[in-house]
């Protein structure tokens, strides 16, 4: 099985392909924006350079959020129009849920997850023995690391960066419909409708 993963929810472009023994390639580049240029190209290149074209790919797996409201819909978006000719599964998972799997791959530790969303406020997730404990919260600051204290983790990630070679093999056994494909906002839209209507995203 060939896996493609996929990530634009911080400021790198990365994607990786990988089977279930080993990285076939992978590229991640720091570029702060721009990702809907660069994505498509790096796909390309991360293909070519494990000698694979796209009818190759078995499997998607892309980072839904939180991140940037552009950011993470551009690999999401992607993933969807790259699997919608051969129905191929789009796996999707958090960022914070993929920090926490790099940082305790034996999930063994209790690990929180921070992303850090501005206005003063933070998105986190528990993850307990490899499994959410609490599910993506969005909280002031303050109030956020006042809850996180009651938990007792056994480690705390902040704003890491997600290896979307990781990603992939993450999702080589989970299934589609059980983690879709969907963005993990860390809170509502600031666009209104006439009205005062709220858009559905």
């Amino acid at each position: 099985m060939i896996i493609l993963g996929l990530d634009t929810t911080g400021p790198n472009c990365s994607v990786a392909s990988v089977d279930t023994a080993k990285v076939l390639a992978y590229k991640s580049e720091k570029i702060g924006r721009g990702h809907a240029e660069r994505l498509a190209p790096m796909v390309a290149e991360v293909l070519a350079d494990a000698g694979l074209s796209a009818i190759d790919v078995d499997k998607l797996a892309v980072c839904t959020g939180p991140g940037s409201f552009t950011g993470l819909r551009v690999a999401l978006a992607f993933a969807k129009g790259f699997a919608l000719p051969r129905k191929l599964p789009v796996v999707g998972l958090s960022s914070l849920a993929v920090w926490a799997a790099q940082a305790d791959p034996m999930g063994q530790k209790k690990v929180i997850s921070i992303a850090d969303v501005r206005r003063g406020e933070l998105c986190w997730s528990a993850i307990f023995h490899g499994q959410a404990f609490e599910g993506c919260v969005t909280q002031k600051a303050e109030a956020a690391r006042a809850t996180i204290a009651t938990l007792k983790p056994d480690l705390i990630l902040e704003d890491e960066i997600v290896d979307t070679r990781k990603l992939a093999w993450l999702a080589a056994d989970l299934s589609a419909a059980d983690y879709p494909a969907t963005p993990l906002y860390s809170r509502g839209p600031d666009a209104k409708l006439p009205g005062g209507l709220e858009p559905n995203l």
